[in-house]
């Protein structure tokens, strides 16, 4: 825009020339006459001046920002949520109509893809990196703008400008917030015979769900979640109709052969085999006290235990789901080291059954192995090894996300304001106070 300047100015002055000699005199004429009755002659008329002045800074304040564009880090959010519909436009779409004057104007620049794992392209002059911006899409099934707004700055020491229709993340120079309230309903979690459904609009609305053969309905509270129970143990379902975003209407569960790895006992052989593992590497149960976390999916049995101790207490865990432990009588194995947990205890607090991410710690398998509670309790810990999900996104996904009032950073269009503000008083003290 600065490039207008001069036209301008030039303009200005041609017409302030051809104006009529016997026309009203403005301010500066009259200061002038009135300066060379004194004999005193300016080198350069007032009002003229004035004018060229306000028309410079009307110009400069046309220019955002007015000055020297600082480099900028873009983090764009690729989240499936910004697929959803906005009248014929992505929410994505809207976010590359606002951040592409920004980015053409950068000298340098970072763009950063926000998706499950956030990828970087630049630094580069900013009308460089357009063709990747235009050519970004969304779909991952969340978005790590923290790690992706880490990333940007690691490659450019710049501001950086988030467009997302999420809230700001903590530490953002700039947010462009993108999207509307939107009615959506999606599948937002399954399970064996299990499916759950979200509705991102504030009335509830009535789901059709197509799965396990059968169609079935079922009323999903406003920005809120409903189960679908009595499905068949692994499925595919489809969400019928049409909605803000088709990403999340097809999802389903199916259940695989795992591989365990584990010592060739006859007891757990058995168990094994009743599970219907096959010997592999997945998943290791090995005999022995854990000295820290699991560095892989592991069922540690302890080599040795206590006297028997009535079970008093249990832990909510998945891992207990329909196990009935209370009141049987375990062995509490030596204290296992690191993250570990009391997933029950028995009397004074002492330690049963213990379990941390990925691990679970059991007395000795001679104490176990006949007890009717055992298979079921290792088919927990194996259960989210086993499930095959597909076509899930994260919850707040579905129920797409309100954006909140957008900001830039300092010098990305404030000072822009300030001048236009400048001007507009320059020509209202003239118009005022030398009107005659």
């Amino acid at each position: 825009m600065l490039w207008l300047l001069l036209p301008v100015l030039l303009l200005t002055y041609l017409l302030y020339r051809r104006r009529a000699p016997r026309a009203r005199p403005w301010a500066g004429v009259w200061l002038w006459r009135k300066g060379r009755a004194r004999r005193f002659r300016p080198r350069l008329d007032l009002r003229l001046s004035l004018l060229l002045l306000s028309a410079a800074l009307m110009v400069l304040a046309l220019e955002d920002p007015p000055l020297a564009p600082p480099p900028l880090v873009l983090v764009v959010d690729a989240s499936a949520s910004m697929a959803a519909d906005e009248g014929g436009k992505t929410r994505l779409d809207l976010a590359k109509e606002r951040l592409l004057p920004l980015l053409e104007r950068a000298p340098e620049a970072v763009l950063v893809r926000a998706g499950e794992r956030p990828e970087a392209f630049g630094p580069a002059p900013g009308v460089a990196l357009r063709a990747r911006l235009l050519a970004l899409e969304a779909g991952d099934k969340g978005a790590d703008l923290e790690g992706a707004m880490a990333l940007g700055r690691r490659r450019l020491k710049a501001p950086v400008v988030v467009a997302t229709d999420g809230p700001p993340p903590p530490g953002a120079e700039g947010y462009l917030g993108v999207g509307s309230p939107r009615e959506n309903l999606g599948l937002v979690a399954v399970a064996p015979g299990f499916l759950a459904l979200g509705n991102s609009a504030n009335r509830a609305l009535l789901a059709r769900v197509e799965a396990g053969g059968k169609v079935r309905e079922v009323l999903v509270p406003p920005r809120g979640f409903a189960p679908l129970p009595g499905l068949p143990s692994a499925f595919t379902a489809h969400l019928l109709g049409q909605d803000a975003l088709p990403l999340d209407d097809e999802a389903g569960l199916a259940l695989r052969r795992l591989g365990v790895d584990y010592p060739r006992l006859p007891a757990l052989e058995r168990l094994f085999r009743l599970l219907g593992a096959a010997f592999g590497e997945e998943v290791q149960v090995r005999i022995g006290v854990p000295e820290g976390p699991p560095a892989r999916p592991s069922l540690y049995l302890a080599p040795s235990g206590g006297s028997p101790t009535p079970v008093l207490l249990t832990a909510p865990h998945p891992l207990l789901e329909g196990v009935a432990l209370l009141g049987e009588r375990l062995p509490p194995p030596p204290r296992p080291q690191g993250p570990w947990r009391a997933l029950a205890e028995g009397e004074e607090g002492v330690g049963l059954l213990y379990f941390t991410e990925g691990g679970l710690y059991l007395p000795p398998l001679s104490a176990l192995q006949d007890r009717p509670f055992f298979p079921l309790l290792v088919y927990n810990f194996l259960r989210p090894y086993r499930e095959v999900k597909v076509g899930l996104l994260a919850p707040e996904e579905t129920l797409l996300p309100t954006p909140e009032k957008s900001f830039l950073p300092k010098g990305q269009g404030g000072a822009g304001r300030y001048l236009a503000l400048l001007a507009a008083l320059v020509l209202l003290l003239e118009a005022l106070l030398f009107r005659r």
